[in-house]
């Protein structure tokens, strides 16, 4: 994990959180603390300073345990909004 600290030592206010998001087959997030909306077209994931939306093809959630949530289906748009100032990330 050394390289993810690498990574995130300058990030934004969203550092609190990580996903990684593999094309064609899913994702991973740290951080979770609810999940939203859900379909299979759409998730809506809630952190502490943000909710990401997660839209694609077939998704499901296959584990989700202590913050940490395992995402598979075909992901093709991740939107983060920022609680604090309402503004949208994409």
């Amino acid at each position: 994990m050394r390289l993810y600290d690498e990574i995130f030592k300058n990030a934004d206010e969203f550092s609190f959180s990580r996903c990684t998001v593999v094309p064609g087959g899913g994702g991973y997030f740290e951080g979770v603390k609810a999940v939203g909306d859900f379909s299979s077209e759409k998730i809506v994931l809630c952190f502490s300073r943000g909710n990401v939306t997660v839209e694609g093809k077939e998704l499901t959630i296959k584990k989700y345990y202590d913050g940490d949530l395992q995402l598979s289906g075909q992901i093709y748009t991740l939107r983060v909004e920022d609680m604090q100032t309402g503004g949208e990330k994409v």
